[in-house]
């Protein structure tokens, strides 16, 4: 059993779309994961699909902007545009973040859902929503609802909603990579795939914690990467394993660096599925 490897082209949001997906190719991704930038959004579905054709890699899904603007962050108003973008690009998953609530009884809570069904059910059956577990940046971060693993698992039972499960989110809560993965595990169809290095940065700026703390190369850090690729291994996974990289972990300012580190990227899990099955 081989993964099929998708690439973020937030990773290299900050180049042309052209690039993410020559890179992608050259380095022998299998996909790519979408994601919504305001340059995306502006170039046109029909571009996006002649790239994809162009360079050989479908779309397996769409992600919301990683570049703020205003509303970019809204689920009444992205997630509509997510789907149709799906739509589109024959892609069969979209990915939406999970709100900033405490619960979901407030007004925005209860908006985000019922943009979410309503979307969801729209949508069926070419493509279907998925919920991101959240990081944990600050301490604040606990009390939202959604951020904690169980409840958003409760969500996802009450409503049949499948996940996008994030390794360097999951490193960051009080459960952790393998109790996270271990309770989300059968609802999971989407994996954000990175490591993660735990650091105090003064300013005290998520942006900067995402950059130079999560998001970082597999096996650069401290989660136990290995042992979860041997999980989706051993469990059967199906869906794409999509490496979400700083643009910073991967040298992104320079071209021979990119590939040779996204290069790198993919052999580390080849190495792993090879040893697996050998053994098998």
């Amino acid at each position: 059993m081989t993964l099929s490897l998708s690439l973020s082209t937030g990773c290299l949001a900050h180049l042309p779309l052209r690039l993410a997906f020559r890179f992608a190719h050259e380095a022998g991704f299998d996909g790519l994961e979408l994601v919504r930038t305001p340059a995306v959004a502006i170039s046109g579905a029909g571009f996006v699909r002649r790239l994809s054709q162009q360079y050989n890699l479908p779309i397996l899904s769409v992600h919301p902007s990683v570049i703020p603007y205003p509303g970019y962050d809204r689920a009444t108003k992205v997630l509509p545009e997510l789907v149709a973008l799906a739509e589109l690009t024959d892609s069969p998953l979209v990915v939406i973040h999970t709100p900033k609530e405490e619960t979901l009884d407030h007004p925005k809570g209860r908006q985000f859902v019922d943009t979410l069904l309503r979307e969801s059910e729209r949508a069926k059956p070419r493509v279907r929503i998925t919920l991101e577990n959240a990081g944990f940046y600050r301490p604040a971060d606990k009390r939202y609802w959604l951020h904690d693993i169980g409840n958003l698992r409760s969500l996802a039972d009450l409503y049949d909603l499948p996940l996008t499960f994030d390794t360097s989110h999951a490193g960051t809560t009080p459960l952790g990579l393998e109790d996270s993965y271990r309770l989300l595990r059968d609802r999971v169809v989407n994996v954000h795939f990175s490591d993660l290095r735990p650091r105090h940065l003064p300013p005290d700026w998520r942006p900067l914690y995402t950059i130079l703390a999560h998001h970082q190369m597999p096996g650069e850090g401290t989660l136990p990467l290995s042992q979860f690729v041997l999980a989706l291994l051993r469990h059967g996974y199906r869906g794409p394993l999509t490496f979400e990289l700083s643009p910073v972990a991967l040298g992104g300012w320079s071209p021979p660096q990119i590939t040779r580190r996204l290069r790198q990227s993919i052999q580390f899990v080849r190495q792993i599925e090879s040893s697996y099955t050998s053994h098998a």
